[in-house]
């Protein structure tokens, strides 16, 4: 083979040095290993056994959910699937296979689907990286499900094989989210895809360059601008000690409530209502016949009266055998809020919608998502006490 034919076999560098080790600088990649690799096989497999129109249609039958994208169409049709898709398939891939795959095929999937939850922690201990191993043992002990159905001969896989060393990857170079290539897939939309929008698409790449010098120059001036506000309104807050003029003090309200404003917004919860109410001054009595909540006047109640002071409590009787003051409400169809983000990373957030939403000729089926409020001091932990367990 010639010289400067790409595919050649060369000596790498690295060979006849002592000390080197390099499956060691091979690092683990959620994005491309585990959703677009790991995922992708298991999918396949599962469409070979299912049928990929019964598992298109077992998905597009799921009832919309929060956090949980609905296939509507299924999944067979989908090209070019990004991560974030394979993320919401993982979500609901479990459930489309009960009843159609033997307990053995539906452990094996689990204890993948598992190990790639597990992979993501944003710190382990040796208790964690057991709980990989152990989800690895169950996955070798009912991967044969496979076989027997001749949908694989061998599990010769490289990214099936890499699964060995994310424990010793871990241990070695800490959690995942230090090496995903995942974090710098957002580069590619500001360094591409909005510059190529941004040109006329006729020798492109000056203008690129161009238009991401220019937004790097804006960010700079932002930046500047508001170091010099902060700047200025301290030295003027030192000066003008007592002698704040009507004008300085308007400015100084106004930097107050943004102040406030960028308080609230580092909150854990940041949640976001419409302006206006789908449904205005809806009676309770609609209410209970068309959201099917018998029991909403009496939660309502005693939700009320937890809000007494404490010199005005009442109990749980009292509280229901009292009327309401009102006998409409407002209605919302929708909240939006974004959780708290346990990597730190702001890319990574995403935001959840919560719908209750009735039949209507817009949707005909409806949608009541559920949610888990923890109102008390258990409420800082990070996840709910507790395991889902299957039942086959």
């Amino acid at each position: 083979m010639e010289d400067d034919v790409a595919g050649g076999n060369y000596d790498p560098f690295w060979v006849g040095f002592p000390l080197v080790d390099i499956h060691k600088s091979i690092t683990p990649d959620i994005l491309h290993q585990l959703y677009q690799g790991i995922l992708k096989h298991l999918i396949e497999w599962v469409q070979q056994v299912v049928g990929a129109e019964e598992l298109d249609r077992r998905m597009s039958s799921l009832p919309p959910a929060c956090g949980v994208r609905h296939f509507k169409h299924g999944i067979s049709l989908l090209t070019q699937v990004s991560g974030t898709e394979r993320k919401h398939i993982a979500r609901i891939l479990l459930s489309c296979l009960v009843g159609k795959i033997e307990p053995c095929g539906i452990v094996a999937c689990w204890s993948l689907l598992h190990f790639i939850q597990l992979a993501q922690y944003p710190s382990h201990n040796e208790e964690t990286l057991s709980y990989m191993q152990q989800e690895l043992d169950i996955w070798h002990t009912n991967r044969s499900f496979f076989n027997l159905q001749n949908i694989r001969d061998d599990f010769n896989i490289p990214k099936y094989h890499s699964l060995l060393h994310y424990i010793e990857s871990i241990r070695w170079l800490g959690t995942t989210d230090n090496y995903n290539t995942e974090a710098f897939e957002c580069l590619h939309i500001d360094f591409a895809k909005q510059g190529w929008h941004a040109s006329n698409k006729r020798d492109h790449f000056p203008q690129m360059v161009k238009w991401l010098s220019r937004q790097e120059k804006v960010a700079s001036y932002d930046f500047y601008r508001s170091w010099m506000d902060k700047f200025c309104a301290d030295e003027g807050g030192d000066d003008n000690k007592g002698g704040n003029t009507e004008q300085e003090q308007e400015i100084n309200i106004k930097s107050h409530q943004a102040w406030r404003r960028s308080i609230a917004n580092c909150a854990q919860f940041k949640f976001r209502l419409a302006k206006s109410p789908a449904e205005l001054s809806k009676s309770i009595s609609r209410i209970l016949v068309t959201h099917s909540a018998p029991g909403f006047v009496a939660q309502l109640k005693l939700f009320l009266a937890s809000l007494l002071p404490p010199n005005q409590a009442v109990n749980k009787l009292t509280a229901l055998e009292s009327s309401l003051p009102f006998s409409s409400l407002d209605v919302w169809h929708q909240l939006k809020f974004r959780p708290f983000n346990l990597s730190d990373n702001d890319s990574n957030s995403v935001q959840e919608v919560i719908k209750a939403i009735l039949i209507s000729k817009h949707s005909s089926i409806p949608r009541f998502d559920t949610v888990l409020v923890l109102d008390s001091d258990e409420a800082e932990s990070t996840a709910v006490q507790g395991r889902t367990q299957i039942i086959f």
